[in-house]
C-alpha cells in the first residue's frame, strides 16, 4: 500500500465545522407590546365597525320600511276619505232616489260626487283595477247630469255599489300589506337588537378573552424569565430558555439567553486559562527539575563516559590485563549516550516556549511528544506507531497549546487501549497535508465509543473514566485550542474496534491562538 493510499484511508477530509458558532436563524417578524396594543385596538375597532355596518344596513331596510308604512298610512287616509265620501254619496242617492221628486237633481249629491272623483284620482296610481270602475263612474255620472231621470239615477246608484266592493277589497289589500310591514319591521328591530347585544357580548367575551389570555402568558413568560435569570445568577449553564415572544419579552429572553452564553464563556476561557497557567506552571517545573537533575547526572556521567573511553583504550591496544569476556566497555558508552539523550529530550520537552503563534515543524512537535510521552507507564504496553508525512509544511501554531492537545489526545488513546485482549495495543500518529489544510490524527485500536458517548465527548467535565483518573476538560480543552488556531477537530470511533482523532490546521491562514 503506498503513503498516499494510507493518508487517504486514514485521514478523510473534514467536511464539517464543528465550531461553537451555529448558523444563523431565520429572521423572524417581531412585534412590540405596544403595537400589539395598537393592533388589538384596530381590531377591537374592526370589529366595532363590522357590528356597526350591520345594524346600520339593519337600520336602513328599517328606514325603508317605516317609509313604505308611512305611504300606507296616507293610502289609508285616502281610502277612508273616498269610503266616507262615497258612503255620503250613496246615502244622498238613496234619498234622491225614493224622493217624490219625479225629476231628482245633481245638484244635491255634488258635493260628494267631486270628493269622490278627486279620491278616485288619487288613487289610481295606488291601484290600477279601479280605471274600468272610475270610467263607468264618470259615465253614469255624465248621463245623471244630461238626463236626469231615476233610470240615470239607478245606473249612478249601482256604479257606486260596484266602486265600494272595489274599495273594500282594496282596503284589505292595504291591511295586509300594512300587516306585512309592520312584522317585517318588527323582525328589523330585533334583528338589529340581535345584533348589538349579540356583538356586544361577543365582542366583550371574545376580546376580554385575548387580553385575559395575553396577559396570562405575559405573567407566566415574566416568571418564567425571572426564574431563569435568577438561576443564571447562582450557576446555571444548562440550556437556554426557550424564546416564545416575538415582543420586549422575547428580547428579554434572548438577552438572558446570552448572558448565559457569555457566563459559560467567560468561564470556559478562565478554566482554559487556569489549565493553561498550570500546565505551564508544571512545565516550568518539570524543566527546572530537568535541569537540575541533567545538571546532577551529567557530572557522573561524564566520569563513567570517560572511564569507559579509557578502558576501550586499553582494550583496543590490548594491553587488557586479562581477556574478560565482561571487559565490555561499548555497553557503559551506549547506556551513558541513552542516558543523556533522555536527559536532553527531557529539556527539550519542558524547555519554556513563546505564547504567540510561530511557524513550526509539526512533525518536530509530534515527535518531541511523543518520545517524551513514551516513558509514561501507560505506554510500557502500547505500540506507539510514528507515520509523519516528511513534506510536511509548517504551520503557524503555539506550540505549547499544540503539544498540550497532542499530549491530551496520546494520554486518551493509551488509556482507551487498557485492559483489551486479542491484539496488540497500538497508538498510531499520522499527519499529512491536503487541501490547503494540515491534517492529524491519533488513532487507537481500544474499547472504542458509543454514539451517545462521541456526541458528549467534547462537553466540558464529561468523562467516562473512573473517578479520580480523570476531570472531562481534556477534550474540551484540545477542542479549543485547536479551535483558537483557527482550527477543527473531530472524533470517529466504533465501539470494540478504537477511536480516532483528526484535527485540520489551516496552512494558507494566519491562525490565531
Amino acid at each position: 500500500m503506498t503513503r498516499s493510499d494510507f493518508i487517504s484511508k486514514d485521514l478523510p477530509p473534514l467536511t464539517a465545522d464543528t465550531g461553537s458558532g451555529s448558523a444563523p436563524s431565520a429572521v423572524r417578524f417581531k412585534l412590540t407590546l405596544r403595537a400589539k396594543g395598537i393592533l388589538a385596538l384596530i381590531a377591537l375597532a374592526l370589529f366595532a365597525t363590522l357590528v356597526g355596518l350591520l345594524a346600520a344596513q339593519e337600520r336602513g331596510r328599517l328606514f325603508i320600511t317605516v317609509q313604505e308604512l308611512e305611504k300606507i298610512h296616507a293610502l289609508e287616509e285616502k281610502l277612508a276619505a273616498v269610503n266616507t265620501s262615497v258612503a255620503h254619496a250613496v246615502l244622498r242617492l238613496q234619498e234622491a232616489y225614493y224622493s217624490p221628486d219625479p225629476q231628482p237633481t245633481y245638484d244635491g249629491i255634488a258635493l260628494d260626487i267631486e270628493a269622490i272623483q278627486a279620491g278616485l284620482d288619487g288613487l289610481k296610481p295606488e291601484y290600477a283595477k279601479f280605471a274600468a270602475s272610475a270610467a263607468r263612474f264618470e259615465r253614469d255620472l255624465a248621463s245623471m247630469r244630461t238626463t236626469p231621470a231615476r233610470g240615470a239615477l239607478l245606473d249612478l246608484r249601482m256604479s257606486l255599489h260596484d266602486l265600494v266592493g272595489e274599495l273594500d277589497q282594496f282596503t284589505r289589500e292595504v291591511r295586509d300589506r300594512k300587516d306585512a310591514l309592520s312584522g317585517k319591521y318588527r323582525r328589523i328591530y330585533d334583528a338589529i337588537t340581535v345584533i348589538i347585544v349579540t356583538g356586544g357580548l361577543v365582542g366583550v367575551v371574545l376580546f376580554g378573552g385575548v387580553v385575559t389570555l395575553f396577559f396570562t402568558r405575559l405573567a407566566w413568560d415574566i416568571k418564567k424569565l425571572e426564574t431563569r435569570a435568577l438561576e443564571v445568577v447562582t450557576g446555571y449553564r444548562g440550556p437556554p430558555l426557550e424564546v416564545t415572544r416575538h415582543d420586549e419579552i422575547g428580547n428579554l429572553m434572548e438577552s438572558v439567553n446570552r448572558m448565559q452564553s457569555a457566563l459559560r464563556e467567560h468561564e470556559r476561557h478562565q478554566e482554559i486559562s487556569r489549565q493553561q497557567h498550570f500546565h505551564q506552571e508544571k512545565m516550568a517545573a518539570i524543566g527546572s527539575l530537568a535541569a537540575g537533575v541533567a545538571h546532577e547526572i551529567n557530572n557522573p556521567i561524564a566520569a563513567i563516559h570517560g572511564i569507559a573511553q579509557r578502558i576501550s583504550g586499553i582494550r583496543q591496544s590490548h594491553q587488557c590485563p586479562t581477556n574478560d569476556p565482561l571487559c565490555e566497555p561499548e555497553l557503559i558508552l551506549e547506556q551513558t549516550k541513552r542516558i543523556s539523550q533522555i536527559t536532553r529530550q527531557l529539556s527539550e520537552i519542558a524547555a519554556p516556549r513563546s505564547a504567540e503563534p510561530q511557524l513550526l515543524d509539526l512533525n518536530a512537535v509530534v515527535r518531541t511528544t511523543c518520545n517524551f510521552i513514551g516513558y509514561d507507564r501507560r505506554f510500557r504496553s502500547v505500540n506507539l506507531v510514528q507515520n509523519l508525512d516528511p513534506q510536511l509544511p509548517a504551520v503557524n501554531i503555539v506550540a505549547d497549546h499544540f503539544t498540550q492537545v497532542l499530549m491530551n489526545l496520546l494520554i486518551n488513546a493509551a488509556d482507551a487501549t487498557e485492559g483489551i485482549t486479542g491484539r496488540k495495543p497500538t497508538v498510531t500518529v499520522t499527519t499529512a497535508a491536503r487541501d490547503g489544510w494540515l491534517h492529524l490524527a491519533v488513532a487507537d485500536n481500544g474499547c472504542g465509543m458509543d454514539r451517545e458517548t462521541l456526541g458528549q465527548a467534547f462537553d466540558e467535565a464529561y468523562t467516562t473514566k473512573p473517578a479520580g483518573k480523570g476531570t472531562g476538560l481534556g477534550l474540551f480543552i484540545c477542542k479549543s485550542l485547536v479551535e483558537q488556531s483557527g482550527g477543527r477537530i473531530e472524533l470517529e470511533s466504533t465501539p470494540g474496534e478504537g477511536t480516532r482523532a483528526l484535527v485540520a490546521l489551516p496552512l494558507l491562514s494566519t491562525s490565531v491562538a
